[in-house]
Order: C-alpha cells, then sequence, then structure tokens
C-alpha cells in the first residue's frame, strides 16, 4: 500500500479540526486491566488456544469443500439449464470467496503479522506456525509484504511511517480497487495483501493459489462442467472476498484519530461485522486490536462486550455501529465527508497551529 502525503495530510487537519470524545483515563485503565487478564489467561492456556485453532483452520477447509463439491448438487437438482448455472456460480463463487478472505484475514493478520494462530515456543509450533502464516497463499496474499507493513501500522500509527495508512482515504482510491480482478491488477494502490510489483515472495502465492483452486476445477468440471466451474472459480470468486477486504480497509481507521488508543472503530458482532470482518476469527472488532494487540481474536471479542460498557453514547456512536444499518450509514459517510472536507480545504485552507 502506497502512502499518499496529501492523504496524510489532510488526516492531520480534520482530526485537529473536528471534536471527538477519546477515551477517558480511568477507561483506558479498566481496558488495559482486563486486557492484561486476558492476555494472561491466553499464555496460562496455550493447549487450549491451539485446539481453537485447529478447529478453525479445519472448519474453514471442511466448509469450503462442502460448498465447492457438494452445495452445488442441490441447485443441479433443480434443472441445469443456463439460468440455473449462472445463479448456482454466484452463489458458490461468492461463499468460497468470502470462506478464502476469512481465512486469508485470519491467517496473514493472526497468523503472519502477530504470529498468534500458533505461537512458535518449540520444534512442533514453530512448523504449525510457519504453516498457519502461509496459508493465505491459497488467495493470493502474500504474507511476507503484509507482515512488514502491519508492523509499523501499530509502532507509527497515523504517521507518514505507517505502512498501513488508513485514517483518511479518498473514494478515488476506493473505488478503483473494485473494477474487474483488483485482486491482481493495479487500477489502484489501495490494496495490502500484496505488493504493486512482483517479487518471488508474491509469485510463490500465484502458484499455491492456482495449484489450490486446479485441484478444486478438475473435480469441478468432472461433476458440474466446465461452464459451472470457469464461472465460480474464474469469474465470481476472484472477487467478492477482495470486496469484502476492501470494504474492512476502507472503513477500519477512515476519519479517526491519528493515535492508536482511539484510531479505530468495531464492527461488532452483528451481521455486518461478522461479513465485512471476516467472520469471528478475522477483524470484527479492530479497535480491541489496537487497545490490546497481543490477545488472539475469541479474546477481542470478549474485550469488545466489556468495552462497550463502558463507553458513553457518544463514543458508542464513534467507536463502534449501530445494529442493521450502522454500516451502511458508516460507509455512506465516508464516502462523503473525506471530499467534502477536501473541498472545503482548499476552499478555506486549515490554518497550522
Amino acid at each position: 500500500m502506497k502512502l499518499h502525503p496529501d492523504e496524510l495530510a489532510f488526516a492531520q487537519d480534520y482530526h485537529r479540526t473536528t471534536p471527538f470524545e477519546e477515551l477517558n483515563a480511568e477507561q483506558f485503565k479498566l481496558i488495559m486491566e482486563r486486557g492484561r487478564a486476558l492476555h494472561r489467561w491466553f499464555k496460562e492456556h496455550q493447549y487450549i488456544h491451539f485446539i481453537i485453532s485447529f478447529m478453525v483452520i479445519a472448519f474453514l477447509f471442511s466448509l469450503d469443500a462442502f460448498v465447492l463439491l457438494w452445495l452445488p448438487r442441490l441447485f443441479f437438482k433443480l434443472g441445469n439449464g443456463l439460468g440455473i448455472t449462472l445463479i448456482c456460480s454466484l452463489i458458490i463463487g461468492c461463499i468460497h470467496s468470502w470462506l478464502m478472505y476469512s481465512l486469508v484475514v485470519y491467517s496473514i493478520h493472526e497468523g503472519a503479522a502477530h504470529n498468534l494462530i500458533f505461537p512458535p515456543r518449540g520444534h512442533i509450533s514453530r512448523l504449525l506456525n510457519g504453516f498457519a502464516n502461509n496459508l493465505c497463499r491459497i488467495a493470493f496474499a502474500d504474507p511476507t509484504y503484509y507482515s512488514s507493513k502491519h508492523l509499523s501500522h501499530h509502532s507509527k500509527f497515523g504517521t507518514e511511517e505507517d505502512g498501513e495508512f488508513l485514517n483518511f482515504v479518498l473514494r478515488r482510491r476506493f473505488w478503483m480497487s473494485f473494477l474487474p480482478f483488483g485482486v491482481l491488477i493495479n487500477y489502484s494502490d489501495f490494496v495490502i495483501h500484496r505488493p504493486l510489483s512482483y517479487s518471488k515472495s508474491s509469485m510463490y502465492s500465484t502458484l499455491v493459489t492456482l495449484s489450490y483452486n486446479a485441484i478444486y476445477g478438475y473435480l469441478m468440471i468432472e461433476f458440474f462442467g466446465l461452464l459451472f466451474t470457469f464461472l465460480t472459480l474464474v469469474l465470481f470468486s476472484t472477487h467478492f472476498g477482495f470486496y469484502m477486504d476492501r470494504l474492512r480497509h476502507f472503513s477500519e481507521h477512515n476519519l479517526m484519530p491519528l493515535e492508536n488508543k482511539n484510531g479505530a472503530r468495531s464492527f461488532g458482532l452483528g451481521f455486518w461485522g461478522l461479513l465485512i470482518g471476516g467472520g469471528p476469527w478475522g477483524q470484527a472488532c479492530h479497535w480491541m486490536h489496537h487497545l490490546v494487540p497481543s490477545i488472539p481474536w475469541y479474546q477481542q471479542l470478549i474485550l469488545h462486550r466489556y468495552v462497550v460498557s463502558l463507553l458513553t453514547l457518544r463514543q458508542r456512536e464513534q467507536f463502534v455501529l449501530q445494529p442493521l444499518i450502522g454500516y451502511p450509514k458508516l460507509l455512506w459517510r465516508l464516502w462523503k465527508e473525506p471530499n467534502s472536507f477536501v473541498s472545503r480545504a482548499k476552499n478555506f485552507p486549515v490554518e497550522k497551529t
């Protein structure tokens, strides 16, 4: 992901001129105390954590196999015409794409960036760690590139050295990533799962992705035919999950303050949070991750519920979504407000203090 200096400058101006109710000292103290208690449990119960991690990975792979090889049979019992093929491939392709996105965000973020899926302590755990951290390669993601950028996202958050700067994103960069096959083609530099130029690591990811899909593609052609397989694995599955990832990235930090404690929002455990966040093991509660980055996903969910209970009404509006209509409202705001602020700033420049 490329840093745009103008977006950084606009973020600084926006943060300086826009009222925001930050966490107070007492709230932050209580959150840190709860976070440390959760982390202690995590460190003391590594076997339970390993079992949870195994279950997540097994569930995603098993469900993907079911979706690609068995679920289409239910559709084709209704007929095998062109209409059924199109509808079936669209539904199956989108579900498969979302499952791959869910696995990628779990592997690349929880694994490659933070080593939290199988924390490396001995020979076996190091092998498991390497396996989990590279699972994201089955959907074009490059864990080597991502982890190098993400570490600075925490240590240099909201600065020009932030390798994943997201606090002010203009909508042109965002919507151009939705052009066909944006997961592979550099219409926009608003991508983080891979570098903007080829590397050995990204080429390896492409090879792994093609191999994984070739295995399923061969079986699907045998069972359901070439047209269904092409539409599912090439046309539909290369878009939906990537679009969810772009929505998540566009809305996690956009228009939030330029520091870790108050600089992110959480989507929560409702429909939108799980869909956009990539499931409960994804980043549905991303603000919790920035507050306490050392705890795994299931503890982020626990911490989320605790933190929400501490917030004022105004803070809830800023940091979390209201049910059902919360994400569409947020997306509409993020679509309009940054560009409106830029227009006002150009006409009435913000005075630096």
